[in-house]
């Protein structure tokens, strides 16, 4: 009888053990599926399911690494990546992701050690080796580069980019008769080299051939109408060749394929300004420097296209960015002396062409070494997030799905979650795609046979679905008319004139719940909860007292310490002390809410959120990201506007 109990054991463990199996691989299906579909933020819900049950696959966080990489959360993907290859340290495709994100934040050392690594495993792929050339030639290792081209050049001798890239290493070391030679040879493997065509173009341009160069762009194009930067580098050919209407219908439809491209925005404001639509040009400088705030040369020019304008004052200020980048470039100065000769400031004027005439006579004179600049980094201005928050809502189509695809590029606004309720969720948010429940709760559902939910956003309910709650909130009236201890049918109730707004009924219901129960910590959330709706209508939350929200604060205070598996109540608690401008006091309290729960997104949301109002942008970026994780959709576009 014992071994045929210990056979029945052994049976149920491998009908369990291959179930698990069926299960993990069949999530990770589904994930990979959604990456396929470019559902990033739903295929890290899966792969987060599937590292619960076995966090010691290193798949499951590479796919989760690869998804946020496309949602542009880099450092996350990175620490998946980290946590992939301490698992298994043989894995080419981790550190190719690993290295590309390294790439994107300015880690070129780390990222291109990773290539390095990823190329032992798999030598011949093509991918790695154009990404690790790119990170050799931005370091100026040519000969590396070249090495590693020589590689692939001797494994696929036919291979149109193997030529493309081979070209690419003798631009960068000048030596232009060997690169147009291996331009040729891209296009002879692959006479759709569209970006051969481009690139021998540019060098054709650079020879002074404007013929030649227009021929091979005109290919690039036919090839691919998709590229805003053939059209823009089409554009300052025929800007070159005096065909000025033909060069601004070319920098339109590159701004119309890509407008956040800030190449095109730069050289259609001189364009612009060369055909005296300064004005017009102001405006696409403006628009170059939101995308791009270092780029010295867009200052200068919106600079002296501000003179013109009669705008000194902005004339000024431009002026004043270069020179606190470059000390010694004496075009500012005597920029910035003409301008203030105009506001008639003659002092100053005459101080800044002094300082230039100075710095040219020293530097004639060997006293002094130019100055390379100061590696200064503007800072992008609410007036640039303007902007660019502008151009994101004329993105194509393919980014305006609320869960699907590039989340980063919604236009979500920079705003902490609200509070939790009890209710029923809003089934059209994101917030409703997580049933957040508690014991009580679950208790008080049965008895009182509903189906209410904590939830953020609750529903509201239409015209078609009044009439039906007015009727139930009066039969529930009768039904405590002639039971008054009834708490079921007043809870009840008190959700439904709250869903109706009214509040002052719902609280009187409340508070009668509490005189029948006072151990339920349940029902002095929803007081809570109450009080702060009262708040919310009668007040704008940037203006909450302290004061006015102190007995909302009691209430939750109240339920959490009756029923700590309350942490919707703690939660709440750091909510109200946001929304009076206690943010100390509201960090330490979603700190304790995500002690209490590891897995409440909000919580994580709120604090990246004020982390970064306080200028930490690594540690807003790191709980940004553990909110996306878990299904927050919106810290992406947070992450990608405010956290790098």
């Amino acid at each position: 009888m014992l071994k045929r109990t210990i056979a029945w054991i052994a049976l149920w463990c491998v009908f369990f053990a291959a179930s698990a199996q069926i299960n993990t691989n069949r999530l990770i299906d589904i994930g990979r599926n959604a990456l396929y579909f470019e559902d990033y933020v739903v295929a890290i819900q899966y792969f987060n399911q599937v590292i619960k049950i076995k966090p010691y696959l290193a798949d499951p966080y590479f796919y989760r690494a690869y998804a946020k990489m496309n949602l542009e959360d880099w450092n996350s993907a990175i620490e998946d990546c980290n946590k992939a290859l301490e698992i298994n340290p043989f894995l080419p495709k981790v550190y190719y992701c690993r290295g590309y994100s390294y790439r994107i934040i300015g880690e070129i050392e780390k990222s291109t050690a990773d290539l390095r690594s990823a190329l032992k495993f798999e030598p011949a792929n093509i991918s790695t080796s154009s990404l690790l050339i790119d990170n050799l030639m931005e370091c100026k290792l040519y000969d590396e580069a070249a090495q590693v081209c020589d590689t692939i050049l001797n494994r696929y001798p036919h291979y149109s980019d193997s030529w493309l890239m081979h070209a690419q290493i003798k631009l960068a070391v000048e030596d232009t008769l060997t690169a147009i030679a291996s331009l040729d040879k891209a296009i002879e493997n692959n006479k759709y080299a569209d970006l051969a065509y481009a690139i021998r173009g540019i060098v054709r341009y650079q020879q002074g051939d404007n013929t030649a160069a227009l021929a091979d762009l005109d290919k690039a194009i036919a090839i691919n109408a998709f590229n805003s930067d053939y059209f823009g580098n089409r554009a300052i050919v025929k800007m070159n060749a005096k065909d000025l209407r033909g060069a601004m219908k070319d920098f339109n439809e590159a701004l119309t394929l890509n407008n956040r491209n800030a190449n095109v925005w730069f050289n259609r404001g001189l364009l612009r300004a060369e055909v005296g639509e300064e004005n017009l040009a102001v405006e696409d400088f403006t628009t170059c420097l939101a995308l791009d705030p270092n780029n010295d040369m867009a200052y200068f020019q919106r600079a002296q296209t501000e003179i013109h304008t009669g705008q000194l004052k902005e004339a000024v200020d431009d002026y004043s960015v270069i020179i606190s980048h470059y000390p010694d470039f004496t075009p500012a100065w005597y920029g910035r002396a003409y301008a203030k000769r105009q506001m008639r400031d003659f002092a100053g004027a005459d101080r800044d062409e002094y300082t230039a005439r100075q710095i040219e006579e020293e530097v004639r004179s060997g006293k002094r070494q130019p100055n390379t600049g100061t590696g200064k980094k503007e800072v992008m201005t609410a007036e640039s997030r303007g902007i660019v928050e502008n151009l994101n809502r004329q993105r194509p189509d393919k980014y305006k799905s609320e869960l699907r695809g590039q989340v980063q590029y919604h236009d979500v606004p920079v705003k902490a979650i609200e509070n939790f309720t009890i209710a029923t969720p809003d089934s059209i948010t994101e917030y409703a795609l997580r049933r957040l429940s508690n014991v009580r709760l679950t208790d008080c559902n049965r008895i009182a046979q509903t189906s209410f939910g904590f939830c953020i956003k609750s529903h509201t309910p239409s015209a078609n679905e009044l009439a039906p709650i007015f009727k139930q909130t009066e039969e529930l009236g009768v039904e405590i008319a002639k039971h008054p201890d009834n708490w079921a049918a007043l809870w009840h109730r008190a959700i439904l004139l709250e869903s109706l707004h009214d509040y002052e009924s719902a609280y009187n219901d409340l508070c009668a719940l509490i005189a029948l129960k006072p151990d339920c910590g349940l029902f002095y959330f929803m007081r809570g909860n109450n009080r702060v709706q009262e708040l919310r209508y009668r007040l704008s939350e940037e203006d909450w007292p302290v004061g006015e929200a102190d007995l909302a604060e009691r209430d939750f205070a109240k339920a959490y310490e009756l029923d700590p598996s309350l942490v919707y109540a703690v939660y709440n608690i750091g909510y109200l002390a946001l929304s009076s401008n206690q943010a100390g006091k509201a960090v330490k309290r979603f700190e304790q809410a995500i002690s209490l729960s590891p897995e409440l997104a909000e919580a994580y949301y709120n604090l990246g959120l004020i982390l970064l109002t306080q200028n930490e942008k690594e540690a807003g970026r790191n709980y940004l990201s553990k909110a996306g994780e878990l299904g927050i959709q919106g810290a992406y576009s947070i992450i990608r506007r405010y956290a790098y």
